[in-house]
């Protein structure tokens, strides 16, 4: 459920807590270097801190769940994204993940059709396609007792579920492009997004150029794959045909093709590099913690043995949905959201002038003790009694909140619960390195070194 009006914002001091730094431009050069341990320690100094400036641009980060459910459900006028900067927009177009506003109001009520719970058994068949694929390569490694650098399995598993179900059928070569072309160009985004002078973006350096280039190379596979699904449709359908289906809620009239392209790269990277993330985090957890896995496993173990998973299938494993909750709990692949003050707002008693950025990180929000009860420990449970835990609702955020939560979050679930149960019913998995993971914030909330894990049959 949305909530579309923001609660009155408590009384507070005149001035927040800051962070220390230089003069004018405090702290915020320290989040190119570590901005979960600098977000981290500024979450404890107050319900809104500031963090510094950059350029013109002042940033602050909120930290108390009431002032981040107001600022997640401020109308527009109030507060807007800042995804209208040149590299998203270049990357995803005028797609309803950089719109703002009525416009992207009613881009979302037109892709709704497309997302309803209705279509997800016809989802789960294509994704559930490729995973059997996935099982038989990692059947003789099991035999063997080998192991396997489940990073990268997982990045091409979820990949391939994503390109099935978009588009009904395998496009390898397509899907290649498509990793190469966003993987770039969200690391150039994020390079730029804490440089201190960033050059224009129309300079044509060579950082520019290979952005630039890549994403001309990734439209143009886009929409010959569009074309092609027009002039020859697929026996099942996918997420592509349903949003050709999407119509102007005014007019009638169907999609043009720069807002069907547009669209579907926002679909697929919502599909497919969100969700991996979230899954290797979970295969990581569920690799350090054996007793979780054991019941993770015996819940899987209740379901018929003597035949393949099913989507209905799916309904029954609420201790697998509660330990993949948890998971993205400790590590949320978006950790760190933004918005964008539009005129003079006040928030917490304190006055906001025009442009400053607010951030709020969901990794900082889902380990506070001020929230939850031993943040740190990996414990499914605290799910059992709700999706949002024992935390107040803007406490867990791993889909965002308001108005903008996530529209594709069923099909993440989806995926997700196919992908552990299909692999933990046929294999036993074991950590090959117990040490901490090293943590790569990005634009997701990547594992900085592969997870391996030894592969067993069960």
């Amino acid at each position: 459920m949305t909530e579309t009006a923001a609660p009155p914002a408590p009384a507070g001091r005149a001035r927040p807590a800051a962070m220390p730094g230089l003069p004018y431009f405090g702290g915020i050069a320290r989040m190119r270097k570590d901005p979960i341990a600098y977000l981290g320690e500024a979450s404890r100094r107050g319900p809104v801190v500031r963090l510094g400036r950059i350029g013109r641009r002042s940033f602050y980060q909120v930290n108390d769940p009431d002032l981040v459910r107001a600022v997640m459900t401020a109308p527009y006028a109030d507060v807007g994204m800042t995804r209208t900067n040149d590299v998203l927009g270049t990357l995803f177009g005028e797609s309803v993940f950089t719109m703002q506003g009525e416009v992207w109001r009613k881009r979302r009520d037109e892709l709704q059709p497309a997302f309803r719970t209705s279509h997800l058994p016809e989802l789960f068949g294509s994704a559930a396609d490729e995973i059997d694929r996935t099982v038989s390569r990692l059947a003789p490694v099991a035999e063997a007792r080998g192991s396997v650098d489940c990073s990268a399995a997982l990045l091409d598993l979820l990949q391939r579920m994503i390109v099935r179900m978009m588009f009904g059928v395998a496009v390898p070569e397509t899907a290649a492009q498509l990793t190469r072309a966003f993987d770039y160009g969200l690391e150039y985004r994020q390079r730029r997004r804490w440089a201190p002078a960033g050059l224009p973006r129309w300079l044509p350096t060579p950082a520019s150029r290979r952005f630039d280039d890549g994403v001309a190379r990734l439209n143009a596979s886009i929409t010959e794959i569009i074309d092609d699904h027009r002039a020859h449709p697929p026996e099942r359908a996918g997420l592509l045909r349903m949003l050709m289906e999407c119509r102007d809620e005014e007019t009638g009239a169907g999609w043009t093709d720069d807002e069907l392209l547009a669209e579907v790269k926002t679909t697929f990277v919502a599909g497919w590099l969100t969700t991996a993330t979230a899954a290797v985090w979970l295969f990581d957890l569920l690799g350090r913690h054996p007793e979780i896995t054991a019941r993770v496993v015996d819940e899987l173990d209740r379901l018929p043995s003597d035949r393949p998973l099913r989507y209905e299938d799916l309904h029954t494993l609420e201790y697998t949905e509660d330990t993949i909750l948890e998971a993205i709990r400790l590590f949320p692949p978006g950790w760190l959201l933004s918005r964008r003050v539009r005129r003079t707002y006040t928030l917490g008693g304190h006055r906001l002038g025009r442009d400053t950025v607010l951030l709020v990180s969901p990794y900082a929000l889902h380990r506070d003790p001020a929230h939850w009860t031993e943040p740190e420990r990996f414990d499914p449970g605290r799910f059992h009694r709700g999706t949002h835990g024992e935390a107040h609702r803007a406490a867990y955020l791993p889909f965002g909140y308001g108005p903008r939560v996530c529209i594709g979050r069923g099909v993440a679930m989806m995926e997700l619960k196919l992908v552990v149960a299909t692999l933990l019913r046929r294999f036993r998995f074991t950590l090959a390195d117990t040490a901490p993971a090293r943590l790569q914030p990005v634009s997701f909330l990547r594992r900085a070194d592969p997870l391996v894990l030894g592969v067993a049959p069960r």
